[in-house]
């Protein structure tokens, strides 16, 4: 495949990238690696510094752009008049209402695709690329594209790593949710090729926009765990120690199986350890008291991820939570393909079907049920292969890992670019 001029945009992009969200910086990083000349559009998100590290490549060049309308990119506001004695107004419920369609389909909508596609202009528009690429969420970054395309005519690939359209994670006023899902499907009608992450995906995409779809799952990068191969200290020799490191979704992506099986141990329940990096609205917490689990849990901020895959490589168990829903069946969380590359065994609590699910029980990576009884089986086997090893697990086989690889999902991504680049 001959080097082709891609313009990449992602607002959640390294070092300002979401936790779950470190497929765009992979994709840049192997396109980059492959001689393609890469600039990336991206976004300074505040709250996501720190957890990602900052891409460095001679072919990559990365542009971050100010989301809120007081940024670098946009002219100072005056200050606002304001009597100190007199409280601010409520927005009246048609000015919220007007605020919230201006935001949709999210926040990046109102100022940032703006400055996105006037940026591409200054650049250079069809003069210095060749091919656009968008990735989201935050869908706006499909708005930005679908201008740009249209004012250079460039030919634009859309990955959606979370549906647009008919979302189960989405809740909104109905009548919002009319106007949002008009206009992802009509943003989404006009891309070039579409790219989806899981099966079910490609295959709702497909019926929603009548096109191909390719599937190019997320996957586990190699070099993140080169020189944590050797990495044998285990995190706490004495107590199996379970490692949650992605996010909790209230109501949803829901350990308390896992905390059912530990009121199930016992006095086993002392060698138990299970750590959480993330706790959305309290939610967890209130989970632990439920279950009076508090002996055994604790829950601990995020962390960069070089730290996070040195602490998954120490760990004895990976934790992942679904949602019991049908509606989990075509959702594969970002960090499973992680957790595969770590080595260690996983624990997929919630729903015990669907992609994520096949992808556990056919590589042999662990168990995946939302019954607690089984779970507190296998911890109890768990707990007995830690102290058989001395205080460690033995590491999972080396070969199912390597089909789970960025590279080899990603090789369906280069098909695509190469075809568009044919055409």
């Amino acid at each position: 495949m001959g080097s082709q001029r891609i313009l990449f945009i992602t607002p959640n992009f390294p070092p300002f990238a979401q936790a779950g969200a470190a497929r765009t910086g992979a994709l840049a990083l192997h396109w980059a690696q492959q001689g393609h000349e890469v600039t990336v559009l991206g976004a300074r998100i505040g709250a996501a510094t720190g957890i990602h590290s900052e891409l460095d490549h001679p072919n990559l060049t990365t542009i971050m752009l100010a989301v809120d309308k007081e940024g670098e990119d946009a002219r100072p506001a005056a200050p606002a008049k304001s009597d100190p004695a007199k409280p601010a107004a409520r927005p009246g419920k048609l000015k919220r209402w007007l605020w919230l369609l201006r935001q949709m389909p999210d926040r990046f909508r109102a100022h940032w695709v703006p400055r996105a596609v006037a940026k591409a202009r200054k650049l250079g528009g069809a003069d210095a690329f060749d091919l656009i690429y968008s990735s989201g969420p935050p869908h706006s970054a499909h708005i930005a594209a679908q201008e740009i395309a249209q004012e250079t005519g460039l030919k634009w690939v859309c990955e959606q790593r979370d549906l647009w359209v008919e979302n189960p994670y989405i809740e909104r006023h109905p009548f919002l949710t009319v106007i949002y899902e008009r206009q992802g499907r009509r943003v989404q009608q006009h891309a070039s090729a579409i790219v989806a992450v899981t099966r079910g995906a490609a295959r709702e995409l497909e019926r929603q926009t009548g096109k191909p779809v390719t599937l190019a799952r997320n996957g586990w990068e190699e070099s993140d765990f080169a020189h944590l191969q050797d990495a044998a200290k285990p995190l706490d020799p004495e107590r199996l120690t379970i490692i949650h490191a992605g996010l909790i979704y209230a109501e949803r992506r829901d350990p308390k199986a896992l905390f059912e099986a530990i009121a199930l141990l016992g006095e086993d329940r002392r060698h138990i350890r299970a750590i959480f990096y993330h706790d959305e609205y309290g939610f967890l917490g209130q989970r632990i008291a439920q279950y009076g689990v508090e002996d055994c849990v604790e829950v601990q901020d995020f962390l960069p991820r070089s730290e996070i895959l040195r602490i998954e490589r120490q760990a004895d168990v990976l934790l992942m939570c679904r949602w019991p829903d049908p509606a989990e069946d075509a959702v594969i969380p970002g960090k499973l393909f992680e957790y595969i590359g770590a080595r260690r065994p996983i624990l997929a609590t919630g729903l015990d079907t669907g992609e994520a699910a096949e992808i556990v029980r056919e590589g042999e990576f662990g168990i995946a049920t939302q019954d607690a009884a089984l779970i507190a089986e296998r911890l109890r086997e768990w707990i007995a292969q830690k102290q058989a090893g001395g205080g460690r697990i033995a590491d999972l086989p080396a070969a199912p890992a390597r089909a789970y690889t960025r590279d080899t999902a990603f090789a369906a991504v280069d098909k695509v670019i190469e075809g568009l680049g044919q055409e």
